[in-house]
């Protein structure tokens, strides 16, 4: 199911809420929304990944059971957006693609999202979705109408994501080797699903992909953060930062096809030599016409 409108400018316009008028979705954008999470884009690498919206119960006293609880990083919200995947080879690259996916679809709608990866109680959404014992549940979203503003703890937590900042081009994409920075004006008609890339979510923002051209090809990387997921990880068998990959690879597959662009993402064998590898930098995935 095709984003409404522009895919780009729902990039473009998404951002983290964590702070939702406390009421649940319309029943017209609960259907929408239902509808795209019943049959969810098939993901670059083959894993199937299951999407569903969940609405969170009301206690005695109105609030939204605990269940389902976000540990108070989240104000508000009574739907949730909640995914899961098969594990297997680069199960976690294909949920972050299908995810960003719906809420790219989700902003298109005029609804708020905010990826939870580390903050949402497992157990109560896993039950929520029917968890098999094969699947691992990677990330949630809230889903909603967003608040006139944002709580001090939403606030807060921007802050401390750095959430209002990007890594500037000659730090995130290379041309020919990570020697040389690749910047929008030498970029051509790909200089705008790499800014797409580059404005991309990521958890605490850290943005950890890197994107290398050579030969015509754009090849993925993953520049990993030291100890992050060792410090941050909710998601049993998870990594964040593989989830981040896959937001990336989603924006610039979405990006390059509105603009007539073609190209699919492969994992090349043997990997691409671009010369010196980064600390703690591997490689993901590669995108070019077939």
């Amino acid at each position: 199911m095709d984003i409404p409108g522009s895919a780009i400018a729902a990039m473009k316009a998404r951002v983290s809420w964590r702070s939702y008028r406390a009421e649940a979705l319309r029943p017209e954008d609960r259907a929408r929304l239902a509808a795209f999470a019943a049959l969810p884009p098939a993901a670059p690498f083959g894993n199937a990944v299951r999407l569903a919206v969940v609405g969170a119960a009301t206690d005695d006293y109105g609030s939204p059971a605990r269940a389902l609880g976000t540990y108070g990083v989240v104000n508000g919200a009574r739907d949730f957006l909640v995914g899961a995947v098969c594990r297997g080879p680069m199960d976690l690259e294909d949920f972050g693609y299908a995810f960003e996916y719906a809420v790219l679809y989700a902003t298109a709608l005029g609804l708020g999202t905010c990826w939870l990866g580390a903050t949402f109680t497992y157990a109560g959404f896993a039950r929520a979705i029917a968890l098999a014992a094969d699947e691992v549940l990677p990330a949630v979203s809230p889903v909603g109408y967003v608040a006139g503003r944002r709580t001090a703890v939403d606030r807060v937590t921007r802050w401390g994501a750095r959430s209002g900042g990007r890594k500037p081009w000659g730090r995130l994409f290379f041309d020919g080797s990570f020697a040389t920075p690749l910047m929008p004006e030498a970029a051509g008609p790909y200089a705008e699903p790499l800014e797409m890339v580059r404005l991309a979510p990521s958890a605490s923002n850290r943005q950890p992909w890197r994107l290398v051209r050579a030969g015509g090809v754009f090849h993925l990387f993953l520049s990993r953060t030291p100890g992050y997921n060792a410090r941050l990880i909710n998601v049993p068998g998870g990594d964040l930062q593989r989830l981040d990959t896959g937001i990336a690879l989603c924006h610039f597959s979405l990006a390059a096809a509105e603009l007539g662009l073609p190209g699919t993402w492969r994992i090349a064998e043997p990997p691409p030599a671009v010369g010196a590898l980064p600390p703690r930098t591997s490689y993901v995935a590669s995108w070019g016409a077939r």
